[in-house]
């Protein structure tokens, strides 16, 4: 979507205005997705050479900031679940938050992860000049139409 309709959007980002912002926002999270599959890569590389060196305290400290970011990361979530439930349902939904920090943790990394993986196909299919990221219906023949409407009739 970004790249196929973002051109558009800012060839007359007046006509577009509403969209601008949206534009941004999926940029920055493309490009975040990307920079955090690569620094995992980092990180992951960086302790096994650690490890393979021995170097105990700097593999211990590594984990430490990670477990720090980590942290941070499941606080900013529960701050956005309970400002969430409160205006949503005025703290219905609460009764979920223990479940929460796993599921922010599992939600950004497999939703980073799709990113990163599908970005490559996405950016060839389109340079072929294919409509990547869009919808398209599938086409029903006339045999199935048929018999979904002789099977709803005999419900009758």
């Amino acid at each position: 979507m970004l790249l196929t309709k973002s051109m558009d959007v800012f060839r007359h980002p007046i006509e577009h205005l509403a969209m601008v912002p949206i534009i941004v926002d999926y940029s920055l999270s493309v490009i975040w997705s990307l920079f955090f599959w690569l620094s995992m890569i980092a990180f992951v590389g960086v302790q096994v050479l650690c490890l393979v060196q021995g170097d105990w305290s700097r593999l211990i400290t590594n984990f430490c900031f990670a477990a720090i970011f980590i942290s941070i990361e499941i606080v900013v979530g529960l701050i956005q679940l309970i400002m969430a439930s409160y205006f949503n349902d005025r703290g219905r939904s609460l009764k979920y938050i223990a479940f929460a920090p796993w599921y922010i943790l599992i939600y950004w990394m497999v939703n980073t992860f799709t990113v990163a993986v599908e970005i490559g196909p996405t950016i060839i299919q389109i340079l072929k000049g294919e409509d990547a990221g869009v919808w398209k219906s599938p086409k029903r023949s006339v045999e199935v139409v048929a018999k979904t409407k002789e099977e709803g009739n005999q419900d009758d």
